[in-house]
């Protein structure tokens, strides 16, 4: 009974494995078709690759692009030499697998854009309708005092630095500057960080003068800033920049 239980078991397998052998032939590709595959695949391959910014990147096959002397007829019609992509500036299109080239948006933009406008004169950075300014003077002090009633004390690491101003209306009617009370005014030495005006109280701070300049008249006012030590060792440059309705306007002193 075994003995029939195993060659029937036998009969079964031979018969499963002559049946495994039957089937269609393998496909046989044409060298066209094996470009398309290969080209598809090294394109697939390369487009994951986020640190590829340069090489084929796009898996779709362009027309003729499998054609012999396509490479040269696209170097015909585009003689001039690629430029080198920048890096830092790159990112990796997601869909494509291309690089995408990121503006560089560095340079100074223009004062309708609310950039910074810079190698103004005095007078045009402060941009007061009728009156002109001028900044004879300025000065590094410790300590400042600005009225009777008013000091601005010594504070551990810290330096006042005060530009004098002169402002003159040049028109036959006064000027009202309680108009332009919303400017910021800020202070940079030798083309460091930018730092805001100090608070003072006193009738003089252009920073927060409201009132009237008669025709005619001129009116010494100051600006106060307060820097660091290190800041104020060696001035050789000193730059102001005014702020109004999202325009900033930037001077040399």
């Amino acid at each position: 009974m075994k003995i029939k239980r195993c060659m029937l078991l036998i009969c079964v397998s031979c018969i499963s494995l002559l049946a495994t052998g039957c089937g269609e032939p393998l496909y046989t590709m044409t060298a066209e078709e094996e470009s398309i595959i290969t080209l598809y695949a090294s394109k697939t391959v390369s487009k994951f690759n986020k640190n590829q910014t340069t090489g084929i990147c796009n898996a779709r096959v362009k027309a003729g692009e499998l054609e012999e002397g396509y490479e040269a007829a696209v170097d015909e019609e585009n003689p001039s030499e690629e430029q080198p992509v920048d890096e830092e500036n790159v990112q990796i299109d997601p869909e494509t697998g291309e690089p995408i080239e990121i503006p560089n948006d560095t340079e100074s933009s223009t004062s309708e854009d609310g950039g910074s406008d810079a190698g103004l004169s005095f007078t045009d950075a402060v941009d007061i309708e009728g009156v002109t300014f001028d900044c004879s003077s300025f000065d590094v002090a410790t300590e400042f005092k600005p009225s009777q009633s008013f000091v601005l004390t010594e504070v551990n690491g810290k330096k006042y630095v005060i530009l004098y101003v002169t402002a003159t209306n040049t028109t036959d009617s006064a000027v009202d500057f309680s108009n332009y009370t919303d400017r910021e005014y800020s202070l940079s030495i030798n083309g460091g960080e930018k730092v805001s005006t100090q608070f003072t109280p006193v009738s003089n701070d252009l920073a927060r003068f409201d009132g009237s300049l008669a025709a005619g008249a001129s009116k010494d006012m100051i600006l106060v800033f307060s820097f660091s030590n290190s800041s104020v060792e060696d001035i050789s440059s000193l730059e102001l920049y005014v702020t109004s309705d999202g325009t900033t306007r930037g001077t040399t002193i």
